[in-house]
């Protein structure tokens, strides 16, 4: 069966929805110009998608304290996660009292394209996190078919920097190198790698901030023009105070990391610099930075 990106994140939104909830959002025309209703007509007629009243999905409309108050009621346990709580519904179904629920029946995935949506689950990810877009994300599983979710996130946005890196306006590395550096702390709980995208994340605003200034009039050098966000600059402070590593320690890997970014020695020195001064506080670290500039100019 032939799947359209749009189609494919469109059964993992539907999953345990109503038609209602499943078509009131203009998200789906706004971002990718379809409206919800054709995409659930779509998936229907391939058999992708058929509505049931099983209580497994019917009761995840509703919150945990009204399943809680079901279950009071009949006087059983109220302990548990959600789905513990549904489960419980179910198997006491006969003791419940449902009828003052108002239950829709909801969309559900075939049993038969299970493995298929686990495969294609980081699609959810890449929807939420730019720059890449679903088409590309989806055409690259495709071609990249015995990589799981995490190895294709990377993948793609390492291929995205790559390819910016090339261009004259790097964003599009400065915002994957962001995302990565997330993505290996919260999800995969690798403090070097997070690291590593973290430097390169820094060292690009700054660099990319030099090359503009220095293509600046003397008269609009005049306002303050570097900066690194407090978020940033917690984030390494944390580091050096629990003692993961110190302020040198810090300071050769950012040299390290920086090696094969497409810029001078003597700017990427000073973009060091300038973010080692910002961790440690120093007032004046803006200021040494222009001064520096203007001894290379």
């Amino acid at each position: 069966m032939t799947w359209e990106a749009e189609e494919v994140l469109f059964l993992h939104f539907i999953n345990g929805k109503t038609k209602q909830q499943a078509i009131q959002y203009d998200f789906w025309e706004t971002e990718y110009h379809r409206k919800p209703l054709d995409l659930l007509k779509q998936l229907t007629a391939k058999g992708a998608i058929h509505q049931s009243d099983d209580l497994s999905f019917t009761l995840t409309q509703f919150t945990v304290p009204i399943i809680k108050d079901l279950l009071k009621k009949a006087g059983l346990k109220v302990s548990g996660n959600k789905i513990d709580l549904i489960e419980r519904v179910k198997a006491h179904r006969e003791f419940i009292d449902l009828s003052h629920l108002n239950m829709e029946s909801v969309y559900t995935v075939d049993e038969s394209l299970e493995t298929f949506l686990h495969d294609t689950i980081f699609l959810n990810y890449i929807s939420l996190h730019g720059p890449v877009t679903i088409d590309d994300a989806y055409s690259y599983y495709l071609r990249h078919q015995d990589l799981n979710a995490s190895e294709l996130i990377i993948a793609l946005h390492e291929r995205r920097i790559e390819e910016s890196l090339l261009q004259s306006n790097k964003y599009e590395a400065v915002k994957c190198h962001h995302l990565l550096s997330e993505y290996y702390i919260s999800e995969l709980h690798d403090n070097d790698k997070s690291l590593y995208h973290l430097n390169h994340f820094s060292m690009l605003i700054v660099l990319e901030s030099i090359q503009r200034f220095q293509q600046l009039n003397p008269a609009e050098k005049k306002d303050t023009f570097f900066n690194i966000d407090n978020y940033t600059i917690e984030k390494y402070r944390n580091m050096l105070i629990m003692k993961q590593l110190d302020i040198n320690m810090l300071y050769s890997i950012f040299l390290e990391h920086s090696v094969q970014l497409p810029y001078s020695e003597e700017e990427t020195l000073l973009a060091v610099q300038f973010i080692i001064r910002c961790i440690i506080g120093s007032e004046s670290a803006e200021e040494k930075l222009i001064d520096d500039l203007a001894a290379l100019d």
